[in-house]
């Protein structure tokens, strides 16, 4: 996981997430809700499971995440179901 600019305060934030979908990867950015558009860190992943739980453990580690805004170019933002 590549992590640009990440910052994380002691101040309370709910983190909203922007997602740029690609085939083998996914670029994400975390932004703050509750101050504003304060940019708090961008991550790229895998297209893995892993790579998914890895984009939810670093996103959470900035505050609850209020929502997410998912790009999809035709296939590569479909949700699927998880492995079990």
């Amino acid at each position: 996981m590549t992590m640009i600019g990440a910052e994380r305060s002691d101040t309370k934030v709910e983190v909203i997430l922007g997602v740029d979908t690609h085939l083998d990867f996914h670029v994400v950015v975390a932004v703050d809700h509750l101050l504003g558009r304060r940019l708090l860190g961008e991550s790229s992943v895998p297209t893995t499971t892993k790579g998914y739980e890895r984009l939810l453990c670093w996103a959470e580690g900035f505050g609850p995440v209020r929502c997410a805004g998912i790009e999809g170019t035709s296939s590569y933002g479909a949700l699927s179901s998880p492995a079990t």
